[in-house]
């Protein structure tokens, strides 16, 4: 398979020369008698385009005018170096990436999930988190070229139908605090960044610690993506005592399958992922899930994701320390694995 960024800087300088050829072969005289070239503003094949780049452009702008959504913008930018943006230089647009599932001949794309649960200014449990550090977090991310992808970004590079950016990370929230609308929204948002949550119905508006329908039909507007967490949070992987095998079963579906259904009535949507209580299931769950139409599932099983993940037992890390050491040798994007 082919590299996206190093075919296109290699086709970046060799159409530099190409231009000069161009000029010589196909130039009008001007009045010194050398050739001269009213360059076109792009250059375009079926596999890409080359556009030079104008005062103001950026590369939102190229991926909405010519892939026709600004969200691509990650696809000009991981197919050109940083002083490619300069005016009047050519940027590569490609049209299409060939190498979905981030294969190099070093090893390969993997997606961290960091997994949250709720946010305060400070904390006493390990699965709260200090506003401070949060954005801390977050700052790191934007300053270090990650970018948050959701479910649907998840499901097609787990498919082999679409690339995914490079230093592709997830973010996700647990259960369903109000202090994640109240106080993690607001520096997601600071910084460009969305999440993915998982909700357990049974806690929607039940106090004024726990997040609303409305607050999550907000935060959809605002690119947030909605999973469920179940129906009460219960450790679906064993039999309770007090449950015969049929019992447990209807416990296991109702869990599943009817909280499905209420996230896709109450949001409008078509709930594609769910996380597993705890993170504990077995194989009649995860059959059960992928049953109840759910294209992914998530554990808290360490670890990121390669595109051949079991898209039922997809790894995520829990961000329970609060030191920076820790919270970046959690965001593994490339496994390496020399194929020479």
């Amino acid at each position: 398979m082919s590299l996206a960024g190093s075919r296109s800087k290699r086709l970046s300088a060799g159409f530099h020369l190409m231009l000069i050829s161009m000029a010589a072969l196909l130039g009008c005289a001007g009045p010194t008698g050398i050739p001269s070239l009213s360059r076109p503003e792009a250059y375009r094949s079926d596999e890409r385009i080359l556009h030079r780049l104008k005062v103001g452009e950026t590369p939102e702008m190229l991926a909405a005018a010519y892939l026709g959504e600004a969200g691509l913008a990650w696809m000009v930018e991981d197919a050109n170096p940083k002083e490619s943006f300069l005016p009047d230089r050519f940027v590569v647009i490609p049209l299409a990436i060939e190498n979905r599932a981030g294969i190099t001949d070093k090893g390969y794309q993997t997606v961290p999930i960091l997994c949250y649960h709720r946010f305060a200014p400070s904390c006493d449990s390990a699965l709260c988190m200090p506003t401070d550090v949060f954005e801390q977090q977050v700052r790191y991310l934007k300053e270090n070229g990650y970018r948050v992808i959701g479910p649907e970004a998840l499901a097609g590079f787990l498919d082999y139908r679409q690339p995914i950016p490079k230093n592709a990370v997830m973010i996700s929230v647990d259960d369903g605090y109000r202090s994640m609308f109240e106080l993690a929204y607001p520096i997601l948002k600071k910084y460009g960044f969305t999440a993915t949550l998982f909700i357990y119905i049974d806690y929607v508006g039940v106090s004024s610690q726990a997040i609303t329908w409305d607050q999550l039909r907000e935060l959809k507007r605002a690119g947030f993506a909605v999973g469920s967490h179940s129906i009460a949070h219960s450790d679906l992987s064993r039999q309770r005592k007090d449950e015969d095998h049929k019992a447990y079963l209807a416990r296991l579906r109702r869990e599943i399958f009817q909280s499905k259904q209420i996230l896709d009535e109450k949001l409008g949507q078509e709930t594609i992922i769910f996380s597993y209580p705890f993170g504990r299931q077995n194989q009649t769950v995860a059959s059960l899930a992928r049953q109840a139409g759910y294209k992914m599932a998530v554990t808290v099983d360490r670890g990121s994701n390669p595109f051949f993940a079991d898209p039922f037992m997809i790894k995520r890390d829990q961000i329970l320390k609060r030191d920076m050491d820790r919270f970046t040798s959690q965001l593994k994007t490339f496994y390496h694995f020399p194929l020479k």
